[in-house]
């Protein structure tokens, strides 16, 4: 038995999607007008860093609309491999910006650093810090009630550029600080120094994000979802009187694609394909068809061979 995934209500998702882009794009342009005007790295870094997320964005949006449609003939088992793939690109192009924004930085610092105006940068970091953190929650909450990945690697970057501008903002106040006590030969390297300290702690999100991604993309199984469906096939074998079984799981994005082959007995009575399909029904039910979106086989041997 074959079940397509169910067809999901993504216009939520497409919706709060373009208004990431709508707001990154702006904050993008602020932080590179700001930092290009300032004559802040970091700043600037940060803008740059919105941009990028916005072309990441719009990618995760062309995706969502892909989710709403059938499978066709060269697609035949949906478009749900997309999602993964999206997301690694995504964490990838993010970890190649935090490397190469450590690199600027520490040619910098080896350079001397630089001085700039800290109370301006400073207002732009409380400004930037408030957006990203208020999309940041509205994100997460939506991937959570959406059981969303494009939704929960957006929330993750407005995550990544909140604490990039609170980060900021503590260097600004720090350097501020550090020139009015008499320490002013140490405040030029105040913005490499925060900027290294940022991508430092900033990169391992985006490389989590790759991470995860490529394991679905792998089709490396599930463990819970592994030990789910043989927890229930296990059930099943011992109450019908099955030989055995074999299954095979994984997960792509959001949907969930399931094989299993179950051994009978030679002698096995099948009572008409009405009574197969109701054990199919048993697996399902048990599985969860109302949950993530399911695409599951279900096929009765009584030749090992076939499994």
């Amino acid at each position: 038995m074959s079940e397509s995934p169910e067809p999901i209500n993504t216009s939520a998702e497409q919706n709060l999607l373009r208004l990431s882009i709508a707001v990154t794009f702006v904050l993008g342009l602020i932080g590179v007008s700001a930092g290009l005007a300032i004559g802040s790295r970091s700043i600037l870094f940060d803008g740059v860093y919105s941009i990028v997320d916005v072309a990441m964005t719009g990618l995760a949006l062309i995706v969502s609309k892909l989710l709403t449609r059938e499978g066709s003939r060269r697609f035949q088992f949906g478009y749900w491999h997309f999602e993964p793939m999206v997301a690694a690109f995504n964490g990838t192009i993010l970890s190649l910006s935090c490397i190469y924004a450590f690199l600027d930085a520490v040619g910098l610092l080896i350079q001397g650093g630089h001085r700039l105006d800290f109370g301006p940068a400073s207002i732009y970091a409380i400004l930037v810090s408030a957006a990203c953190l208020v999309m940041a929650r509205r994100m997460r909450r939506a991937s959570e009630t959406l059981d969303s990945d494009l939704l929960r690697v957006d929330a993750r970057g407005f995550l990544m550029g909140g604490a990039l501008s609170l980060a900021l903002l503590a260097s600004f106040l720090g350097a501020m600080a550090l020139e009015r006590a008499g320490y002013r030969h140490l405040a030029p390297f105040a913005d490499p120094a925060i900027l290294i300290a940022v991508t430092l702690s900033l990169a391992p999100i985006p490389m989590f994000s790759v991470w995860r991604a490529l394991r679905e993309i792998f089709l490396v199984a599930p463990p819970d979802l592994d030990a789910d469906v043989r927890r229930i096939l296990d059930a099943v074998t011992n109450r019908h009187g099955f030989q055995g079984y074999t299954s095979y799981v994984a997960k792509t994005g959001r949907a969930r694609f399931i094989d299993a082959h179950i051994i009978a007995p030679a002698s096995f009575p099948i009572g008409g394909v009405e009574a197969l399909d109701k054990i199919r029904e048993e697996i399902a039910s048990e599985i969860g068809e109302g949950g993530a979106p399911l695409w599951l086989n279900v096929c009765f041997t009584a030749d090992r061979k076939w499994t």
